[in-house]
């Protein structure tokens, strides 16, 4: 078999107008036939099985490691590229894998396949059909695709290739085939949409079945965690995540057996930035926002938030009001509410929690004031808080240059001025920052972020002004000269209060 373009592959493909199309979708939130989903990248921390299998709308599928070695498959959910089913060759010679995947219609003709993946070193990779000569992809987005196709069709497709030394990740296949209907009739069944979207405590709209032979129809849910459907298709959402809604017929005289299905995606509603911080990352790429978001600290696309009950969230923004440059997108200022009604987009990087989708209206802005606490934990991280005195032995940190504070009573932190705040001489500071985390293989860590120093123990109304006279501060204790519109803290006669220039 030659190389061929995708170009001819979706000719054919489009040949066969009467056939079915499938996609076999890895993208760690299946089920696949109890294979355990991951949420991490780390390599380390992955469960690898030599081979599994299942079967999903009448395709059989199969993968296994031809070569058994230390090697395998694991089902990543983690986001973005990468996630899928991974396929891990190390680079020790004994780790090297050659994956095998068997596609099977029994008594049915598969008539093109469609495979995408993404990893290292992919433009080069061929995959081998069986044929003369293996195949090479194309760059589609994110992923790398290739094309197979055969216009008499066959009842099973296999593929390999060669894995040493990359890990790489299996996205989804799309089979196109005809099934072998003993003679009778379509069954007919089908849904007007392939997908669908619903909130909970929410109204939705659902796909609509079309079954114009009036067949006797099963209804099932792949996740009943998810949601349970009744025998009229109605539906009740009992968590959020994936299931696949299926439509399914036994057929009779006349018309074959068959179903239809579609995937539907259950958005899980966060009444707290506590709620949400337990969603998040592993299991939910979107939740809906139900709570007021105070902007605690706003820094390029970043907006630390709170919530009325005080829990912290950190979220990225995708707008861009205030630059044209993709790097610098700060369109908040701290004490602006971010009203309830929206739904947040995962993205976390970097094994840290972090939604966007941020909506740029603003219209509320309260006063926000930084809790004084002596201590800080894991618990704390994504809250802007400030130590009362902080003694650094050395310059506090510049860039992500890690230096050590200490508190009075000893306890030392990690500090890294991610926020290029200007750098002081080594002394005792009152020093406001965000709690911050990250995590290394197995081990996970949190770190201080300053975001101002000032005098330790002093405050805006100790500052001395002549009788008449008014000198204004940000809510950090920054003197401004001619404050603009915002929220300052104006000092007069030995007395201070806050107050919103316009």
């Amino acid at each position: 078999m030659k190389k061929l373009a995708l170009s001819a592959f979706i000719g054919v493909a489009a040949l066969s107008a009467s056939a079915n199309q499938h996609t076999l979708v890895f993208d760690g939130n299946n089920d696949i036939n109890g294979l355990v989903r991951q949420t991490s990248t780390d390599k380390k921390e992955w469960v690898l099985t030599q081979d599994f299998s299942f079967t999903e709308a009448g395709i059989d599928f199969s993968i296994k490691n031809s070569t058994p070695s230390d090697g395998g498959f694991a089902l990543v959910n983690a986001k973005g590229v990468g996630e899928g089913l991974v396929c891990f060759s190390d680079i020790a010679s004994t780790t090297h894998i050659t994956p095998v995947v068997d596609l099977t219609v029994p008594g049915g003709k598969i008539s093109s396949v469609k495979v995408a993946m993404s990893g290292l070193a992919m433009a080069s990779l061929e995959l081998d059909f069986g044929g003369e000569e293996p195949l090479l992809p194309e760059l589609e987005g994110a992923v790398y695709v290739w094309g197979w196709s055969d216009e008499e069709g066959m009842e099973t497709v296999s593929f390999t290739w060669p894995n040493k030394y990359y890990q790489r990740y299996l996205h989804w296949i799309e089979v196109t085939y005809t099934e072998d209907l003993g003679g009778k009739k379509e069954c007919g069944l089908a849904f007007n949409e392939t997908k669908a979207e619903a909130i909970i405590g929410h109204e939705y709209t659902l796909p609509v079945l079309s079954n114009p032979n009036n067949l006797a129809v099963t209804w099932t849910s792949s996740d009943e965690k998810v949601a349970t459907v009744n025998s009229s298709g109605e539906l009740t959402l009992t968590g959020g995540g994936k299931t696949v809604i299926s439509a399914g017929t036994a057929g009779n005289a006349d018309f074959a057996p068959g179903n239809a299905r579609y995937e539907l995606l259950v958005i899980p509603v966060a009444s707290n930035a506590k709620e949400l911080s337990e969603l998040a990352p592993a299991d939910f790429d979107r939740v809906y926002i139900d709570f007021p978001a105070t902007v605690t600290f706003p820094y390029t696309s970043i907006a630390y938030i709170k919530d009325e009950e005080g829990n912290a969230a950190c979220f990225r923004s995708t707008v861009n009001d205030n630059s044209t440059s993709s790097s610098a997108i700060t369109i908040y200022k701290v004490g602006d509410i971010i009203p309830a009604g929206w739904t947040a987009t995962n993205v976390t990087q970097a094994e840290s929690i972090t939604w966007e989708g941020i909506p740029p209206k603003v219209e509320e802005q309260t006063t926000v004031t930084y809790p004084e606490v002596e201590s800080v934990s894991p618990e704390d991280v994504n809250r802007v808080v400030t130590f009362p005195e902080m003694i650094f032995t050395t310059t506090t940190p510049y860039g992500n240059n890690k230096v050590y504070g200490k508190t009075p009573d000893g306890k030392s932190y990690e500090f890294q001025n991610t926020y290029e705040i200007q750098t002081y001489p080594a002394g005792t500071y009152s020093v406001t920052c965000v709690v911050r985390y990250a995590k290394s293989g197995n081990t996970v860590y949190f770190w201080l972020a300053p975001i101002s120093f000032g005098e330790p123990g002093s405050g805006v109304a100790d500052i001395n002004v002549e009788e008449g006279e008014s000198r204004y501060f940000n809510l950090d204790g920054t003197e401004v000269t001619a404050p603009s519109a915002g929220l300052y803290i104006k000092v007069t006669d030995g007395k201070a209060g806050k107050v919103l220039v316009k």
